[in-house]
C-alpha cells in the first residue's frame, strides 16, 4: 500500500547492509566534497534517483553494461521507507517503465533506487578521490557543513 502524505509518497526501498553504509558515507563525503550537496539524506537519495532518471534508458544501459550498478555486497538486508517526494516517485516509475520497454530490464522501485544509489556511491568516490569511510551510529538530520 502507498501512502501519500501531502507532496510525499512513502517508498519502501531493500538495503544490503553495505550499499546502506556506502550510502550513508557517500552522502558525508559529498557535503565535504560537493557544495550543492543537499543538507540531508534523504534529499541525497533524491539527487541520486533524479539523476538517474535524468540518464535516460540509454544512460542507464550504459552503466549496467559497464557494471557500475553491480551489487555490493550480500548479506541480510532490511527495508526502509523514504517519503519521496510526489513528482520524484512519478518520475522514477516512469523511468522503470521506460527501462522494461526500451532495454528490457525489468525492476523494481526498490531496485530502481539501488541502483541510482550505486551510481551517486560511484560519483562520490570520484569526487572526493579517495575511498569512503564508514560513518558510524546515527546520521545528524541536518549536518553542519
Amino acid at each position: 500500500m502507498v501512502e501519500t502524505v501531502g507532496e510525499t509518497i512513502s517508498t519502501g526501498a531493500y538495503w544490503d547492509p553495505d550499499t546502506w553504509q556506502l550510502a550513508r558515507a557517500a552522502y558525508v563525503a559529498d557535503l565535504d566534497n560537493d557544495p550543492d550537496a543537499p543538507g540531508a539524506f534523504i534529499g541525497w537519495i533524491h539527487r541520486a534517483i533524479e539523476q538517474h532518471v535524468a540518464r535516460g534508458v540509454r544512460g542507464r544501459e550504459r552503466l549496467r553494461l559497464e557494471g557500475e550498478l553491480a551489487p555490493v555486497g550480500r548479506g541480510r538486508g532490511f527495508n526502509r521507507h523514504h517519503p519521496l517526494r510526489a513528482d520524484t516517485r512519478a518520475a522514477l516509475e516512469l523511468a522503470i517503465v521506460e527501462d522494461r520497454r526500451g532495454s528490457g530490464v525489468l525492476l523494481s522501485r526498490s531496485g530502481f533506487l539501488r541502483e541510482a544509489v550505486l551510481a551517486a556511491i560511484d560519483a562520490s568516490r570520484r569526487l572526493a578521490s579517495a575511498e569512503l569511510a564508514p560513518i558510524p551510529g546515527r546520521l545528524p538530520n541536518h549536518p553542519v557543513r
